[in-house]
């Protein structure tokens, strides 16, 4: 290569140099390969991304308070059967199965209100117990599968025990009927039972619209 085309090819790089030096000045955040301009750049993104994550992170921690706040007050309407200790814990315990599975925690606690009223000491004539209603029967195989650790039917009395398997359960009538309301449907009737009544052609809808009813009364309303 001539000394002229050498020459050529620098003065773009001695510029761009240039420009970044008097631009930029020393940066304390070198990034290796990038010159310093560039360096700086990215120093510019790392915070700008750091500071959107944060103000993320807060928008939903302040949303999440405000639910966590909204499933107190419905509570508070209602008789639980729980000391204070216990009774307090619920808000939390809907929050965490909510995220396991990405439900509305709202639609978690309609759900709970359809089924016992937050009477944690609930059963049914049909042998259903707790918060979620859950048959001994079928509670025995949901824990058998989510490796809880059953206790016998005391296992339904318990708060945290009976929210994660109520919500599990809802879950898997979800992903095998592939509707929400189905689902519904299914959790209030058993699933064999929906799927008979499916084949006749009857899908029954009076539970889910309770359920979505509830819902609608918590939901939309400011939070």
């Amino acid at each position: 290569m001539t000394l002229n085309k050498i020459t050529k090819n620098l003065i773009p790089v001695l510029l761009v140099c240039a420009f970044t030096g008097s631009f930029t000045g020393k940066t304390s955040y070198y990034v290796p390969g990038l010159s310093p301009f560039f360096s700086n750049l990215a120093q510019v993104e790392t915070i700008l991304f750091s500071e959107a994550k944060v103000a993320r992170l807060l928008a939903e921690q302040d949303y999440e308070d405000r639910v966590r706040n909204r499933i107190k007050e419905v509570i508070s309407g209602h008789y639980t059967g729980l000391d204070e200790k216990n009774a307090v814990r619920i808000p939390e315990l809907i929050l965490d199965e909510s995220k396991k599975y990405g439900y509305d925690p709202l639609f978690l606690t309609a759900l709970i209100i359809t089924e016992s009223s937050f009477y944690n000491w609930a059963k049914s004539n049909r042998g259903a117990r707790g918060l979620m209603q859950l048959r001994p029967a079928t509670a025995i195989a949901l824990a058998s599968e989510t490796h809880l650790k059953w206790r016998g039917i005391r296992t339904l009395f318990d708060p945290e025990k009976n929210i994660a398997l109520g919500a599990y359960y809802l879950n898997k009538l979800v992903s095998r009927f592939g509707n929400l309301t189905l689902a519904l449907e299914a959790y209030n009737h058993g699933p064999s039972r929906l799927s008979k009544y499916l084949r006749k052609g009857y899908q029954p809808k009076r539970y889910s619209k309770k359920v979505l009813k509830n819902y609608r009364k918590i939901r939309f309303q400011p939070i």
